[in-house]
């Protein structure tokens, strides 16, 4: 090392590795100077879209602080144009901001990477605080502050910002309506599978509903009514044909009255010949003008007061038949067969008590009921009574909804495929039914009695 010229060739190569030192670590802060300008650029961009976000989606929903704006300026009129497609425009402030969170994110971790290598740091720890610091900058700095200030001043943030805003607008077009379309799609989708909800469903909703007690048990039972509602037909609610009060065409003034009182009858179908022709309605009211008149009382022509009857065929689903009603304003209807003959009868008080039950009025016997309940357990039914309030007094289930009949009676026709005698005894399910007595022969009551073991297949003694 004595020699001069190994000492002055050592010196330069020092001199040289320290202009290499510097020159990198010149060319890394520069590189870190701008990484990081970018990522404050990146931010102030979110601070931007978040901003216009909240702003512009106030003026779409309020649209009347639009008229406290100039329209003469270039921003108000910039603004106006892009509020025209909302969808769009909030697409598009969808796509820039979560484009600049992306890019300051990107950018965060790359200067964290740069530090790691310049200062060595263990990698985790550091990109865990990372990721703290960049989640609570951009939650603070992009999202929270830029919003509460678009809050209080929409028009004025929407109207600075629409400048800054527009040429995205433009340029984002393309993308912003594909992603418009594809959320609309969605939504249309989700929407309608959310909407499909069966029968079944709704009533269990309102049977747990129920269990927890915030609506009673009549209110439960309307709920039910109304949803199975539009699934009965007018069969199922009927007057049937033999039941049916109505006026011969040759009937006199005295006859009709006499009917009117002693059915509690407001309207009467009226015919000629049987009730496979029914000319039309007769209404009570109708009626009044002749009682104090001169008009011979047997000379009334009831053809020329009848009103124009309503037919429905028998599988009429009851919201169809309502609308009907509506439209015809009236509030009875004849049901009839394929065949065109007369099969029962339905009226507006028929439809109302299958939503809110039975209801009364000063012409029904307030001790008419349907079956009488002795100690022993035996029951007495009118054959006339519906077998789902039969069900319900029993606690059974004794149709289908293949069953073509409705009441008592009908099950027993449809076992014996006769008209039963008095005494006949009658087995069905875990039920002795036996014949207590008929009428014009109809079977008018049912002694019941529930066996403890059930017998599936009827049995005729």
């Amino acid at each position: 090392m004595d020699d001069p010229g190994c000492l002055f060739l050592l010196v330069d190569l020092l001199f040289q590795k320290e202009i290499v030192l510097l020159a990198i670590s010149s060319f890394s802060t520069i590189v870190f100077a701008v990484l990081t300008a970018c990522m404050v650029l990146g931010i102030s961009f979110s601070a931007l879209f978040s901003s216009s976000e909240i702003a512009f989606l106030t003026l779409i929903n309020h649209n009347e602080l639009l008229s406290e704006g100039n329209s003469a300026q270039t921003s108000h009129r910039l603004l106006e144009r892009m509020l025209k497609y909302p969808n769009r425009l909030l697409a598009t402030l969808q796509i820039g901001n979560t484009t600049a969170n992306i890019f300051s994110a990107i950018l965060a971790a790359v200067l964290t990477g740069e530090l790691i290598a310049v200062f060595a740091l263990p990698a985790i720890p550091v990109y865990i605080i990372e990721v703290l610091v960049v989640v609570l900058v951009l939650l603070v700095l992009s999202e929270i502050t830029p919003k509460l200030s678009a809050i209080e001043n929409p028009l004025t943030t929407a109207q600075r910002n629409s400048l800054f805003i527009y040429p995205f607008f433009v340029i984002c077009k393309p993308l912003a309506m594909i992603l418009t379309t594809s959320r609309l799609n969605l939504e249309d989708r989700l929407s309608t599978t959310d909407s499909e909800m069966t029968t079944e469903e709704l009533i269990t909703m309102a049977e747990v509903s129920e269990s927890a007690e915030p609506i009673k048990n009549e209110e439960r039972e309307i709920i039910e009514n109304v949803i199975e509602f539009g699934s009965t037909i007018a069969r199922e609610i009927m007057t049937s044909r033999v039941d049916i009060a109505a006026i011969p065409t040759g009937s006199s003034l005295d006859e009709v009255l006499e009917l009117i009182r002693g059915e509690g009858l407001s309207r009467m179908p009226i015919y000629e010949d049987n009730l496979d022709n029914i000319l039309g309605v007769i209404h009570s009211k109708d009626v009044l003008p002749y009682i104090n008149s001169d008009i011979e009382r047997t000379t009334i022509n009831w053809r020329n007061i009848a009103r124009k009857a309503l037919f429905v065929p028998a599988t009429k689903k009851l919201d169809d038949l309502l609308r009907d009603f509506q439209q015809e304003r009236t509030h009875i209807a004849i049901v009839v067969d394929e065949y065109g003959g007369t099969e029962g009868l339905v009226t507006l008080d028929d439809i109302l008590e299958e939503i809110v039950g039975d209801i009364s009025d000063e012409y029904d016997e307030g001790d008419d009921k349907l079956y009488t309940r002795f100690k022993s357990g035996v029951y007495i039914f009118e054959a006339a009574i519906d077998l789902d309030d039969m069900e319900e007094v029993l606690d059974c289930s004794l149709t289908s909804e293949d069953d073509e009949y409705e009441t008592l009676g009908g099950l027993l026709y449809h076992l014996t495929e006769r008209l039963p005698n008095v005494g006949e005894r009658i087995n069905y399910q875990n039920l002795e039914c036996t014949i207590h007595s008929v009428e014009n022969n109809r079977v008018k009551k049912v002694r019941v009695k529930v066996q403890d073991r059930p017998e599936r297949s009827p049995e005729k003694d």
